[in-house]
């Protein structure tokens, strides 16, 4: 594979960058590195579906049937690159409208859209795309090197063109940025022994800036690229000291590989910190959702997403319904009755209520006021719900990473969610006075 970057659909120049269209015969499967712009193939589509003057209908055909080709080609090569264990960069643009290929003198047709080129693997099949235009864009991977590109845009920043719409968003992609709704616009997915990463289009101003954005993303991924490799004759002539060079640079390859793997897991752990801070940051039910889903796990709940604003924790101690509500001021009684009418569903028994709120979400948790409304709190002691409030939960769970081994404390504070009715104060169970929470610039 070549060490080298095929960018198909884009203008960029760079002396690493290699250059072609969607129709063209030059080969992905022939890089470890390649970026596809899927708005290129819409562009064709759109030819496609509205014809060329004076092209009749046979023409027409054979046009469709070079296209459908090239889509099927393509989608082998991407396959290819990415079992071979190479990256490949696909910006997220809206979807387009569908065009429906009939063969002549047969029944068959095909239905090609942006995106038909992608590899067949289940979760992309799933990808539901919408399109929207999005700025302020929000991490949720920082040391992601797709959150590296969009950062380095510069003051136009990277704009969103188009979201992932799936609810939830499948478990196997690895969220890089979303949009302040919470949805996806960066991700990255593991197919075979490679990445498909996808991002926003590049806010480039010339096709030079643009490919220098690419290489430089694609050695923040994998280090510097490396040129091809020489011919073996070639260490019959070596000159003085290159010898030990070699040594040294096999020995250095091996400690950057020890420092990847450090980092992988560096940037994984400080990405859960970062999703669990969305306890006292989220505005919205699902992403509030997501934080309180890794810190019931945290805890020792094993926890299942049964809808985008409901979970279900099971543990020795019991089992309950969750549901999540932020809001600007103290949580009302919205959130108690979308739960009562689940508690207990297709069970055949009662289950715990709790309803976790992040009230007053965009003021400092030391400013904050009651986090729940009378009525709720009303409501909770009619039907044993427990109100648990995301500051305290985040307080938990700040505690249980402090002292990881300690068992005891993260049982006590399960039996506390699970048998409080109205308001739970888990900081009593602390033995400490309650911090500042900070949320990371």
């Amino acid at each position: 594979m070549s060490e080298r970057i095929l960018v198909i659909g884009f203008e960029a120049e760079h002396p690493l960058v290699d250059r072609a269209g969607f129709e063209s015969d030059l080969s992905l499967a022939g890089y470890a590195r390649g970026v596809v712009d899927p708005g290129e193939v819409s562009a064709l589509l759109s030819r496609l579906s509205g014809g060329v003057a004076g092209q009749g209908a046979e023409a027409r055909a054979e046009s469709a049937g070079r296209l459908a080709q090239a889509i099927r080609r393509r989608r082998t090569e991407a396959t290819e690159l990415l079992r071979g264990g190479g990256t490949l960069l696909c910006f997220l643009r809206p979807l387009g409208p569908p065009v429906q290929v009939v063969w002549p003198g047969t029944r068959g047709a095909t239905i090609l859209h942006a995106y038909s080129w992608l590899p067949d693997e289940p979760s992309l099949t799933r990808l539901v795309i919408a399109s929207q235009q999005e700025h302020g864009l929000r991490p949720a991977d920082e040391g992601h090197p797709a959150w590296e590109l969009i950062r380095a845009q510069g003051p136009r920043g990277a704009r969103s063109e188009a979201c992932v719409t799936n609810e939830p968003p499948a478990p196997e992609w690895h969220a890089v940025a979303t949009d302040p709704r919470g949805r996806l616009v960066a991700f990255e997915v593991r197919v075979g022994q490679g990445r498909l990463i996808f991002a926003p289009p590049l806010a480039a101003e010339s096709a030079a800036e643009g490919g220098t954005l690419l290489a430089r993303f694609f050695e923040r991924l994998s280090g510097a690229l490396r040129p091809a490799a020489e011919p073996e004759w070639v260490w019959e002539l070596a000159l003085p000291g290159e010898a030990e060079l070699r040594d040294r640079a096999s020995g250095l390859e091996r400690e950057i590989e020890r420092l990847e793997a450090e980092f992988l897991d560096v940037r994984s752990k400080r990405a859960e910190l970062v999703e669990l801070h969305r306890l006292v940051t989220a505005r919205l039910g699902n992403e509030l959702a997501g934080a309180t889903a890794k810190a019931f796990a945290r805890l020792g709940f094993e926890v299942e997403r049964v809808e985008p604003e409901l979970l279900r924790l099971r543990s020795g101690e019991g089992e309950a319904m969750v549901t999540v509500a932020a809001a600007e001021g103290s949580i009302d009684s919205d959130p108690y009755w979308a739960l009562v009418r689940r508690m207990g569903e297709g069970t055949g028994r009662q289950v715990r209520g709790v309803i976790v709120g992040n009230a007053f979400c965009s003021q400092a948790p030391s400013a904050r006021g009651a986090p729940f409304s009378d009525l709720l709190r009303r409501g909770a002691q009619h039907r044993d719900v427990c109100l648990l409030a995301s500051t305290e939960l985040h307080a938990a769970v700040a505690a249980s990473l402090v002292s990881p081994e300690n068992e005891a404390l993260r049982q006590r504070l399960r039996k506390a969610i699970l048998e409080t009715t109205g308001p739970c104060e888990l900081k009593l169970l602390l033995g400490r006075e309650e911090r500042p929470t900070e949320t990371p610039r």
